[in-house]
């Protein structure tokens, strides 16, 4: 069978497979009403919204508990809220969400009314309504026990950290370590993971990113990005397939998250200035919708600079930003649920790099630049039914995912060299609701994947297709007890670079539990076992003269979770410990082969404190995690694409909010210590590091729709490289070391 062929075999079979599942529950429905209504009221949710202004803490609290707040602006907001932290039902957090406020709630036939005790006889007067109805929000199953052990970056924290890099995004989580000092060669790792193991989707579509080891794996503007969603080590069935050491979900912002209650239109223009690099960036967006359900947004970013300098006083050569992105997005939803919503994003970097762009240089040749051209595009169409009641909630999502990158060849025997990957990607599932809290999802997806390289002189690529069949349990058979458990099988068709085809088929498994021993108590608990096929090879490293036969092997991984959290007077405790075993993981090289299977482990443990004493908060997390390759300490060059020495890591965060006067002050604070478990293998130890980052920013009240911010980074001036940073432990690699001291002026305008 030719290359064509195949794929298109495997398309027809994805196809089929949807098909069936559509026609095979087409036509079950479950009406549902006032009993689904109360039901969702008196279930359980994880809550966690720092004081802030009550207008801005609707949508969160509307997110956390699974369903859609809305209000007219002028009710709430001038109101503030000291927050609300912990388990518990919804009317019992609305009430500590709207203590002091001078608005209380009740229930309604059409939901949940917010009003404004008064001095009438009723002891009410109320004003306009803000309603509390089973909806649309950014994650179904919140609550459910694969999301116990999640990390999720809500849109609140996005506003707040300001994010530049991925590595801003995830400031003050030691679970996710992002390496790599500028975006073009930004790497994450999650539990000492790299992330081409993890399932990835960037509104629900599939990505396929793995194009050149000297550069990010998924380059994003997290200006772009609504909230990111982080399933450690165990990820549901429902994740997708290569779902190996969990999962990471973006998504992108849409037109109802920058409006406020009430609005139709809006828009906002941003401008900054860094003074390490003399980097500028501008930037705006417009969006709006209609009173029929129509919704569109648009947004463009441009940043500009030059090389910035280290901690050392030393310019760090091909560091200067050069970062273009944009994000369309348009949406339908008619009143009964129906949604349906199309998205078109685009990240470019076109910048001068360091000739290999992970690598300061190698001291043993010499400090040259070349250019890198860098492009990653994400097209998205998605369906769903958002009423998420009863046994019918169809969702229907196609992605196409593209990367290109184009550079001088590494090894300057041809002019230019061209690396693509492409998927094309799509679901179709159902999402069965008995009751708010239990659930079944079951689907077909899959994916069709390229990695292709082309110079003057080569012309090759690589293939896969995958078909997977899945279900996924959500249930809460009794009030302290939460259960996820999910099963998926998958076949691969796969194809190298000179036609030798290879099939592969294997069932995964997923188990997931949380148990709320007492009110202030959880212990959770999660297992994995997944297939994982044969991975694609990295562009660059390809080479026409692979022997496949004999050497490659399908990778399974094996994940463990454990974990506890204890809820006291406003603090939450955490632990967990964590498990990772790769068999067969592909590591591919031009030279030896295209397989190199090698076996690999992630382990460690996690510790963390938080408190929130109403208009502020502080957390700090702790981890130490160790990487091994086939039963020795593991480098950063063969975990290219398995994991990173992390060792052990400590990020904070902490923020206040002035009620009365519009600022809010924070700060960040990442620390590595010294980590010699590759010394006995004759490598360097990875020196200790320190990095304190502060923020301010005021809201003035006289200009509406202003916000004036301001940062100082590295406030040390610490000359230093993240733990994660490729080649710190090789005696000729100048690592790609982070900015020194910076300064940042931001302003905002919405209108």
């Amino acid at each position: 069978m030719d290359k064509a062929t195949n794929r298109t075999a495997g398309r027809a079979v994805a196809a089929a497979l949807m098909l069936g599942t559509a026609l095979a529950t087409g036509g079950i429905l479950w009406p549902a009403g006032a009993q689904a209504q109360t039901a969702a009221q008196d279930a359980l949710h994880d809550f966690d919204i720092p004081a802030q202004r009550l207008g801005d803490a609707l949508p969160a609290f509307g997110r956390q508990a699974g369903i859609q707040v809305s209000a007219h602006g002028d009710v709430v907001r001038e109101a503030m809220t000291a927050g609300v932290s912990g388990r518990l039902s919804v009317p019992a957090a609305l009430d500590r969400l709207l203590a002091g406020t001078g608005l209380a709630h009740r229930q309604d036939a059409g939901g949940v009314v917010i009003f404004e005790t008064g001095d009438t006889a009723a002891g009410t007067t109320t004003l306009d309504p803000l309603m509390v109805q089973g909806a649309r929000s950014a994650d179904a199953f919140a609550g459910a026990a694969d999301r116990a052990g999640s990390l999720t970056v809500t849109r609140e924290d996005l506003e707040r950290r300001n994010p530049a890099t991925l590595k801003d995004v995830f400031a003050g989580e030691a679970t996710v370590s992002v390496g790599g000092g500028q975006p073009v060669a930004q790497k994450i790792y999650v539990q000492g993971i790299e992330e081409t193991n993890l399932a990835v989707t960037i509104d629900g579509a599939r990505q396929n990113n793995k194009v050149f080891h000297h550069n990010a794996t998924t380059l994003i503007d997290p200006a772009l990005l609504k909230a990111v969603r982080v399933d450690p080590g165990v990820a549901p069935a429902d994740a997708g397939p290569g779902a190996l050491g969990g999962a990471i979900v973006y998504e992108t912002a849409d037109a109802a998250d920058l409006l406020d209650p009430g609005e139709m239109a809006g828009g906002y223009v941003s401008t900054s200035w860094d003074s390490n690099g003399n980097t500028f960036t501008k930037g705006g967006s417009v969006y709006g919708r209609t009173t029929d359900g129509f919704e569109g947004l648009a947004f463009f970013k441009q940043a500009d600079g030059d090389d910035y300098e280290a901690g050392n006083g030393r310019e760090v050569s091909g560091t200067g930003a050069g970062l273009q992105s944009i994000l369309l997005k348009g949406a339908w939803e008619s009143t009964d649920g129906h949604r349906l919503e199309l998205s078109g994003e685009q990240v470019q970097d076109d910048s001068v790099r360091p000739f290999r762009a992970n690598i300061g240089r190698l001291t043993n040749r010499p400090a040259d630049n070349r250019l890198y051209d860098l492009r990653r595009r994400n097209l998205v169409a998605t369906y769903e039914d958002t009423t998420r009641e009863g046994m019918w909630n169809p969702r229907l999502v196609l992605g196409w995912n593209e990367t290109d990158l184009g550079v001088p060849s590494p090894d300057d025997t041809v002019v230019y060299s061209h690396g693509e990957t492409t998927s094309l990607s799509g679901r179709i599932e159902n999402r069965m609701f008995f009751t708010p809290d239990d659930s079944v999802t079951a689907g077909v997806d899959f994916y069709d994947d390229e990695a292709a390289y082309k110079d003057r002189s080569s012309d090759m690529s690589e293939t896969a297709t995958n078909v997977g069949v899945y279900a996924q349990a959500r249930l809460q058979p009794i009030d302290p007890l939460r259960l996820s458990f999910g099963l998926r099988g998958d076949q691969q068709w796969f194809e190298g670079v000179n036609g030798t085809e290879i099939d592969h088929a294997g069932l995964s498994g997923n188990a997931s539990v949380a148990w709320d021993l007492r009110d202030d108590l959880t212990l959770k608990a999660g297992y994995s076992n997944v297939f994982g096929g044969v991975a694609l090879a990295e562009n660059f490293v390809m080479n026409s003269g692979w022997d496949y036969f004999g050497g490659i092997k399908p990778v399974r991984s094996n994940n463990v979770t454990l974990g506890a959290e204890y809820r006291l007077d406003g603090f939450t405790f955490g632990a967990g410990m964590f498990r990772s075993r790769f068999e067969d993981a592909r590591n591919e090289s031009w030279r030896d082969g295209p397989a190199g299977n090698l076996d690999f482990e992630t382990e460690g443990y996690v510790l963390s404190a938080a408190y929130n004493w109403g208009p502020g908060f502080a957390r700090i997390s702790y981890t130490d995690t160790r990487l091994t390759i086939e039963g020795k300490p593991g480098d950063s060059d063969i975990g290219l694409y398995l994991g990173s020495p992390v060792g052990q890591l400590i990020a904070a965060e902490i923020a206040h909010r002035f009620e009365t006067t519009g600022l809010l002050v924070g700060a960040t604070v990442e620390a590595g210590f010294e980590n010699d478990d590759l010394v006995s293998e004759g490598y360097e130890t990875l020196e200790a590091y320190q990095s304190l980052n502060l923020y301010a920013e005021y809201t003035p009240d006289i200009v509406r729709g202003l916000t004036l911010r301001g940062e100082v980074n590295n406030v040390f001036d610490q000359a230093y490289a993240d733990r994660t940073t490729y080649g710190q432990e090789f005696s000729n690699v100048d690592p790609i070391y982070e900015p020194g001291r910076s300064f940042l002026i931001k302003a905002t305008m919405a209108f």
